[in-house]
């Protein structure tokens, strides 16, 4: 069990659990998903390693502050009379309470401590955990009704003027929690029962254990969301969206959240139940440019896509697009389905329905028109969308669209056709054509390549800046090369071959606090499949805290993106150096040939000016935020070597 202050919570260091406690509550508090949840106090709980866990009683080497359970909830008990602090763990298997209980007198089999957990949709389930007599009968946990939960523990420790407990109870105690892990509340009660069995006095973190009156529990990846990227954007204030539903990898529920512009993905299962996937959307959710998310089973594998409809403009002038996103067994979406639906202006409206049909197990889409508002054949002239399929005009030759899963992505099916309206020609128009008019000629290819490279730098705000890195690689499309720019922090891909030549992809590089902070862009196939991929090397930096010596920690990452379908998608993040000032630990990163591939090697490498003895974080057992860790040049690492499997680098 390692304790962590919340940025070293990612690197993987020993800290002071206090401080974990404190700043934790502080940004959990501030993202909230809703004024309701503020009525008790916010709980965290540490995912930890129950080896270290002694479950001897005293709980003095517990990963989190404890929280005061100041609220009076039955009788007035004096400080001297009743009070407590407790906290909560938890790892894949077991939760863990630990209890510290002022108390005048400790009665075995009638004095306890409570847990409820209230799970998303209003369920509540608890338990309780009962001290035994020292020497004379062993502590339990109960369920409701009384009953004894199987395999647990409860271990106490009496004191002067009260008493200790430690806990372990299996999740199985809590059927809600066989799917949902995440976004919880919960409450702490510690119960002193008068002289008579009764219960004279209660004291705990909400006023009642009824689910609005418990204040959220905050597990591993939401602690990591709070002191990550929240922390660092300084985001505040409940989520627009906020969804739990099974996405990605096992059976267990993620969250889905969106803060403003990003979109964030977070659960038990999900990046080893200690990290989070977040992507820039382009479009900010509190401005009403992400009217609608839901989630839902559309391929008939148990698990939902995302469904969410982004707009690009501003106020009521829009186009907005319905893209799916699946997770699948990965830990990074990829769309399978785009669609512009609706379009706004200062002179009218078009929307589409969009309708979802069963299909052998599985969903089609359908698209049909829809409603024009002060719109139709005559003087509706705006441009046709070629990024995405377009909009469906009322009046235009198309009655509906069905698009049905093939190849894992959702392709056109068959579309259902109808006799155009008429469009009345004005006077001046028919003459030109009676005389011959000549039309505009179209574009050449590089014409409309500057078209969409000034289409990106519109939509973007980039009318002004020039790409830092800008070079010809194929790495989509047919045989002749994309161009791959990077704008800013922006990523962005157009060319020939991609998008018909009109349209781009761009992706923001929100890892890195400045674009000054993105060292070299370079583009080289390793995959074997022909095309390229991009390679990004930079830092990404943080304050340190005291207890690493202050100053600015450095992180030196390199991170592969690929093109897949019409999106960039991240398929390989390393941590290859870090640093505070000149003390600096330098890894190795190496590209070597394994068949018709390459290779992705990492090695240890050398430390400057520190030590095993002064370095002030752990060696990193496994990815942390997203990054293959560092490797330490002692403790016996040996170089790690990962190859493209057809999704991901693995090892």
């Amino acid at each position: 069990m390692r304790r962590r202050t919340p940025y070293l919570r990612a690197l993987g260091a020993p800290a002071l659990g206090s401080r974990l406690a404190a700043l934790a509550l502080a940004a959990l508090a501030a993202a909230a998903p809703s004024p309701a949840l503020a009525a008790g106090t916010p709980l965290v709980a540490p995912l930890v390693e129950s080896k270290w866990l002694k479950l001897d009683g005293v709980p003095k080497e517990w990963p989190v502050a404890f929280t005061p359970l100041g609220t009076r909830v039955k009788g007035k008990p004096s400080k001297a009379d009743l009070s407590a602090q407790a906290a909560i763990a938890y790892d894949d298997a077991r939760v863990y309470v630990a209890a510290d209980v002022t108390d005048d007198a400790l009665r075995g089999g009638a004095d306890h401590v409570k847990l409820v957990l209230g799970f998303p949709g209003g369920k509540v389930q608890a338990v309780a955990l009962y001290p035994g007599q020292p020497g004379k009968t062993a502590g339990s946990v109960k369920l409701p009704g009384g009953k004894v939960a199987a395999g647990a523990r409860v271990v106490e420790a009496p004191r002067g003027g009260g008493y200790t407990l430690e806990a372990s109870i299996p999740w199985a105690a809590f059927p809600e929690a066989a799917t949902t892990r995440v976004g919880l509340r919960a409450g702490l009660f510690v119960h002193d029962a008068d002289g008579a069995g009764g219960v004279d006095a209660i004291v705990g973190s909400a006023t009642s254990e009824a689910y609005g009156s418990l204040a959220p529990l905050s597990t591993e990846p939401e602690l990591a969301l709070a002191d990550g990227l929240l922390k660092s954007k300084g985001i505040r204030g409940a989520p627009r969206y906020d969804l739990v539903v099974d996405v990605a990898g096992d059976a267990m529920r993620e969250r889905v959240l969106v803060h403003e512009r990003f979109l964030i993905v977070l659960g038990p299962g999900f990046r080893k139940g200690a990290q989070y996937y977040f992507e820039d959307l382009g479009v900010d959710a509190s401005d009403g440019m992400l009217p609608a998310l839901t989630a839902r089973d559309l391929t008939g594998d148990g698990q939902a896509e995302l469904i969410l409809r982004k707009r690009s403009g501003t106020g009521a002038r829009y186009r907005e697009v319905m893209h799916v996103l699946q997770f699948g067994a990965g830990d990074t979406p990829r769309p399978i389905f785009q669609h512009e639906v609706a379009i706004a202006t200062d002179k009218g409206s078009v929307v589409n329905e969009v309708d979802f049909v069963p299909d052998g197990g599985k969903m089609a889409i359908r698209v049909l028109p829809g409603k024009a508002t002060r719109y139709d054949a005559s003087n509706y002239a705006e441009a046709v969308e070629t990024t995405y399929d377009p909009l469906l005009l009322p009046w235009g030759s198309i009655k509906s669209q069905l698009y049905k899963l093939n190849g894992g992505v959702f392709t056109k099916a068959s579309e259902e056709r109808q006799a155009a309206a008429a469009v009345a020609r004005p006077a001046a128009a028919r003459a030109d054509d009676a005389r011959g008019a000549a039309k505009p000629a179209g574009l050449s290819p590089a014409e409309m390549l500057d078209k969409v490279y000034a289409l990106y730098r519109r939509d973007r705000g980039a009318s002004s800046s020039k790409p830092r890195f800008d070079l010809g690689a194929d790495v989509a499309g047919g045989r002749e090369p994309e161009r791959v720019l990077l704008h800013d922090r922006d990523i962005v891909v157009f060319g020939k071959g991609f998008r018909g030549g009109a349209g781009y992809a761009f992706m923001t590089l929100a890892q890195f606090a400045s674009p000054a902070d993105i060292r070299s862009v370079s583009a080289r196939d390793l995959t074997g499949d022909g095309k390229a991929e991009i390679i990004v090397h930079g830092t990404v930096r943080a304050a340190a805290p005291k207890e690493a010596g202050g100053g600015t920690v450095d992180r030196d990452v390199v991170l592969i993106f690929r093109l897949e379908g019409e999106g960039i998608q991240r398929i390989f993040a390393a941590e290859v150096a870090r640093s505070i000032g000149d003390k600096k630990i330098a890894g190795e990163l190496r590209f070597v040939r394994v068949g018709d591939k390459v290779g992705i090697e990492l090695a240890p490498g050398r430390a400057v000016e520190w030590t095993e003895q002064t370095y002030p974080f752990n060696q990193d057992k496994g990815p942390v935020g997203g990054f293959e860790p560092l490797l330490l040049p002692w403790g016996g690492a040996q170089p790690v070597r990962y190859v493209w499997n057809g999704s991901t680098f693995a090892r």
